[in-house]
């Protein structure tokens, strides 16, 4: 008796061994596709990639480490600007991993957002199949690249297949709204941000372009409503500052004054934002900060006229009289460069295509005028002409005084490709003439 009881025993205990495999298997499989889409969602449709990362990280040991998320990850990184992570996984995805294609797509598509869409633009076809629902990303990185290498024909033409494949896509309208503000279009940029918003009400980056362009377009109020939903969902540094700056230019001074205090360390700021920041100080009688911030401004360029103009001010407005005039002294030395600036303008107008002169003129901007205003015409002239070295020399020393150390070393890698590009060539026209026969 006892016999039979502990064999039927062991078949139910085989019977329940065998029930719990496909269990376990089941759960497994819900966990995956959980965690994958999950993850997913966070990187895409979020704009949360840390904690896209986070999450499949985390369940990667559970999951045995499967391959198909190092391309996740590398998307991820990708949306975060962190090219040698990207380089990283790209590589070891490449030597294991999916097909070359898959594998390279992170590091093309984050090479065409920085000016460089070539690969993408040749390989179009399969990288829409291998991002298939996500294509937009695809399209994003071109239309990016064509706006950074000022080609607005070929990002026109990237929006509307965009369009085309994708319709009622918040990101294309996004996108379309980024053209039309590069092309100074704003009743279009308007329209569109306004239709990224209707089609994603969450999208924090829709809604501060929108307020972007209502405060070029002097819309204050607008401008108010938008940075006041960015407060409550996504307050950064420069949602701070461009809300204070649209209270500024509505005469609410104590309230811009409060909202910059929310700012746990504006030594980091960009200058333009710093600067906002010290003009507001400014406005509301805090003098001694604000000629503490303007000593920061100065110390990054110590020539720039507005920076120059804030310290005297702040000064005179301690009573610092004989060192206020000393500043204001040098503002005058600075302005007087203003029209040397105007004449290289002028030959610009009949000399569009020289990128040295605005190469030139954007330092002499830079240096003196307007650091902000001149890197962007140096920028110009670095896509239109890539391989000039003093070109990248100038991003690398404005990117590492405004403390973007990530991007001056992009463009020191850019450098040593050049260098080595001339090297090589060198090198192989040294060759060709020792090949040849002599006569």
């Amino acid at each position: 008796m006892s016999s039979q009881t502990q064999r039927s025993g062991a078949i139910r205990t085989g019977l329940l061994a065998l029930l719990l495999i496909p269990l376990i298997v089941a759960i497994w499989t819900v966990l995956y596709l959980w965690v994958e889409r999950s993850s997913r969602d966070l990187i895409y449709r979020k704009n949360a990639s840390v904690q896209g990362i986070e999450r499949l990280d985390a369940w990667a040991p559970l999951m045995l480490y499967p391959a198909k998320w190092s391309w996740l990850k590398a998307e991820a990184y990708r949306k975060l600007g962190d090219r040698p992570r990207v380089s990283r996984l790209v590589d070891e995805m490449a030597a294991k991993g999916p097909s070359d294609i898959k594998a390279s797509s992170p590091l093309w598509l984050l090479e065409s957002a920085a000016g460089r869409p070539g690969k993408v633009k040749d390989n179009l076809g399969p990288l829409l199949v291998v991002y298939k629902s996500d294509g937009g990303e695809v399209l994003a990185s071109l239309v990016q690249g064509f706006l950074n290498q000022g080609d607005h024909p070929s990002a026109s033409q990237a929006l509307r297949l965009w369009n085309e494949l994708y319709e009622q896509d918040p990101k294309a309208a996004f996108w379309q709204g980024v053209y039309s503000t590069v092309t100074y279009d704003l009743d279009s940029a308007l329209q569109s941000f306004q239709k990224a918003i209707e089609l994603d009400p969450q999208d924090p980056r829709a809604r501060q372009e929108l307020a972007e362009v209502y405060l070029e377009k002097a819309n204050f109020e607008d401008a108010r409503g938008q940075f006041e939903w960015l407060m409550k969902n996504q307050p950064t540094p420069e949602v701070i500052t461009g809300y204070a700056r649209a209270l500024l230019n509505l005469g609410l001074t104590d309230e811009a004054a409060l909202q910059l205090k929310k700012l746990d360390d504006v030594s980091k700021l960009p200058s333009p934002e710093l600067a906002l920041v010290c003009e507001t100080n400014l406005e509301a009688d805090q003098a001694q900060q604000a000629s503490e911030q303007a000593s920061i401004l100065l110390k990054r360029w110590p020539n720039a006229l507005p920076y120059l103009q804030l310290k005297a001010r702040s000064l005179a407005k301690l009573g610092e009289t004989s060192e206020s005039e000393k500043f204001f002294a040098q503002a005058a030395e600075s302005q007087n460069k203003r029209p040397q600036v105007d004449q290289m303008i002028e030959r610009m107008a009949t000399d569009s295509a020289n990128q040295e002169l605005r190469r030139d003129m954007g330092e002499l901007m830079m240096s003196y005028l307007d650091p902000a205003g001149g890197v962007g015409y140096i920028q110009i002239a670095s896509r239109t002409n890539p391989f000039d070295i003093k070109t990248q020399e100038l991003l690398v020393s404005y990117y590492e005084k405004e403390g973007d150390l990530q991007v001056a070393q992009n463009h020191r890698r850019m450098i040593r490709q050049i260098e080595q590009a001339v090297l090589n060539s060198r090198e192989m026209s040294d060759q060709a003439q020792t090949d040849s026969p002599q006569p």
